[in-house]
């Protein structure tokens, strides 16, 4: 009996291995108990831990709960206060340059706090400019630091007295935007009203100094909680809003890697049968019917098609399970070659940096029905597909060997319009050329590079 080549092309994609050999899900087992595994670890979210955690690190879970800013957060915080800091910083300078004269011994302390301040500004904005990263404990710090420079100020000059202490406010409130506990905030607030408060009742050391009136000082304690609990309130609101739009998408990306996993244990298994049945029954047909073998071959076309197109989704799984864009993509090309027996060949530049997932889902669409293009209506013998990672946006470029594009190919099928349709979805743009009947077709894509949410 003659074998015909597709079953053994399509068993390697089918099968748990893709192309040339690598696991569908490689480094895992596809059983259902792995598969549960996987998606009860993704449900847990980044905040899950095995329950032989060490009581230390049970601990340290605990306190980091009371600080639920994202990473992105708490450095948008840190940007704005370290530029409020140096707006204050510049105006002490401008007030003592321009204001009236003191002897040394009474400058010194001020001198001091401004010398303080400018230290811990700085190394807080070279840690900014280096990406390192910033944690609650850095702010912490800082808003320590900030409490104290504008306590100790209030106290020391009486040019500043007057104004200096609203500068507890918006110190307060980015504390109440980083904490989320708001028992830490009511306590942290406690501390620095009681501290501002000892300071201008008690520790009156500079010339021309007033103590506030108790009602003033009620006052400015007052709006100092309401600061405090408004902000955290407001903060809570939108913190549990976009944690609510991150747990949708979480599941939205458990149902897309259970669907790509189900297809390929179904629908994929299913067309591979049937391809397979389709081969044993071309080489017993033989040469006799002529009819019936073209039926057969034609069938045989459309059973490769089906097995191609359901690759799309399997990848597109293996993308929200993890893998990188020039992995998955690499792969893609590998079954592309078995299934079509088109040589389909990747070339990459730069290193892949971190993407979001919906940008690398994209990307891979693209290239899949620029590759689909190639083969079903181009008739293409080779496909390169080249892969650039710039500094500021991927390029994708599928060039084939095939007969070229009439000059109505936008008007034809969806395939095109998909591909525009995804570019611009991600930011970027299609471009496609062909110079016209026999000289191939290029497709290329640039995507722009989008920030990784990094979670609430």
């Amino acid at each position: 009996m003659e074998d015909s080549g597709f079953g053994r092309r399509v068993a390697s994609v089918v099968h748990p291995v893709v192309g040339t050999g690598a696991p569908i899900w490689p480094g895992k087992a596809s059983s259902g108990q792995d598969r549960e595994r996987r998606n009860v670890e993704l449900a847990a979210g980044p905040m899950a831990s095995p329950s032989s955690e060490t009581t230390a690190l049970s601990m340290q879970e605990r306190i980091d709960g009371f600080f639920q800013s994202s990473p992105d957060e708490m450095r948008y915080v840190a940007k704005i206060s370290v530029w409020c800091r140096w707006l204050l910083w510049t105006a002490g300078t401008v007030n003592g340059l321009v204001g009236p004269g003191q002897a040394f011994d009474e400058y010194a302390p001020l001198l001091a706090l401004h010398t303080l301040l400018a230290l811990a500004n700085t190394t807080f904005l070279l840690r900014l400019w280096s990406k390192s990263p910033i944690t609650w404990r850095w702010l912490l710090a800082t808003s320590v630091i900030d409490a104290g420079v504008v306590i100790a100020a209030t106290a020391l000059d009486s040019d500043l007295q007057q104004f200096v202490f609203l500068a507890l406010y918006p110190a307060l409130a980015m504390f109440a935007v980083v904490f989320s506990s708001l028992t830490l905030c009511l306590v942290w607030t406690t501390i620095v009203a009681a501290g501002y408060a000892v300071t201008s009742v008690v520790v009156v050391s500079g010339p021309g100094l007033d103590i506030p009136s108790a009602q003033d000082l009620i006052a400015r304690i007052v709006i100092m909680f309401a600061v405090v609990i408004m902000v955290n309130l407001v903060a809570g609101y939108e913190r549990t809003g976009r944690r609510r739009a991150v747990e949708r998408e979480r599941a939205l990306q458990r149902e897309r890697i259970e669907l790509s996993q189900r297809i390929h244990d179904t629908s994929a298994q299913s067309a591979y049968m049937i391809g397979l049945g389709i081969d044993n029954a071309i080489a017993l047909a033989g040469d006799e019917d002529s009819e019936l073998s073209r039926t057969l071959s034609a069938t045989s076309d459309l059973s490769r098609a089906a097995m191609w197109e359901l690759r799309q989704p399997i990848d597109i799984g293996l993308i929200y399970d993890g893998q990188m864009l020039s992995e998955v993509l690499s792969a893609h090309a590998r079954t592309f070659t078995t299934i079509t027996s088109v040589p389909a060949t990747l070339s990459q530049t730069g290193s892949e940096p971190s993407l979001q997932t919906e940008s690398r889902a994209g990307i891979l669409s693209i290239a899949h029905n620029a590759l689909t293009n190639a083969h079903r209506h181009a008739y293409a013998s080779t496909v390169n597909i080249e892969l650039e990672f710039t500094d500021k946006c991927i390029r994708l470029s599928v060039v084939d060997d095939g007969i070229g594009l009439p000059p109505d190919f936008g008007d034809r099928g969806h395939g095109f319009r998909n591909m525009q349709a995804e570019a611009d979805r991600l930011g970027g743009a299609i471009v496609v050329e062909s110079g016209g009947p026999g000289e191939g077709t290029s497709v290329t894509c640039r995507i722009p590079y989008a920030p990784v949410r990094t979670g609430i």
